[in-house]
C-alpha cells in the first residue's frame, strides 16, 4: 500500500508544480504585454515630439495644442490565454491624428497643405514587437 500511496504523493507533487509554473509562465505574459504597451505608448509620443511639423518649416515637433500627444494611451487586456496589448489614440481620435500619422492632403480655408507621415503607430508597434522579443515571446 505504501508504493500506492506513494505514487500519489510524486503524482499530486507534480501536478501542483505544473500548475504554479502555468500561473507564473502567464504572471511573466501579463507583465510582458504590459511593459510592451507602455513602451508603443511611450514609442508614439517621442514620435510625436520629435517628427519635424508639415504646417510650420523649422518646428521641430507635431505638438501644436497637445492633444493629439495627450490622447495617446494604452492597454492590456486578457480573454482566457489570449492577452492584447494596445497602443495609440485608444479613447480620443480625431481625424487629424491619422492625417499626421498617415500623412496626406490637409485642407484649410481653401488651401491644400500635404502633410508628411509621421509613423508614429508603426514605430510604436515595432518598440513593442521589440519589448515583446526581449522576453522571449512570440507573437502570432
Amino acid at each position: 500500500m505504501a508504493g500506492v500511496k506513494g505514487h500519489k504523493n510524486i503524482t499530486n507533487g507534480l501536478s501542483q508544480m505544473l500548475l504554479e509554473g502555468e500561473r507564473r509562465m502567464k504572471v511573466d505574459a501579463q507583465t510582458a504585454a504590459l511593459e510592451a504597451a507602455i513602451a508603443g505608448e511611450d514609442m508614439v509620443r517621442e514620435i510625436i515630439d520629435t517628427t519635424e511639423s508639415s504646417l510650420r518649416e523649422g518646428k521641430d515637433n507635431r505638438n501644436w495644442t497637445f492633444a493629439m500627444r495627450q490622447a495617446v494611451d494604452s492597454d492590456v487586456k486578457r480573454n482566457g490565454n489570449t492577452i492584447t496589448a494596445r497602443a495609440g489614440w485608444l479613447q480620443k481620435k480625431e481625424a487629424y491624428f491619422l492625417i499626421q500619422n498617415d500623412g496626406g492632403d490637409l485642407v484649410r480655408n481653401g488651401n491644400t497643405t500635404t502633410i508628411t507621415p509621421m509613423n508614429a503607430l508603426m514605430a510604436g508597434h515595432e518598440e513593442m514587437l521589440k519589448t515583446l522579443s526581449r522576453w522571449g515571446l512570440k507573437i502570432k
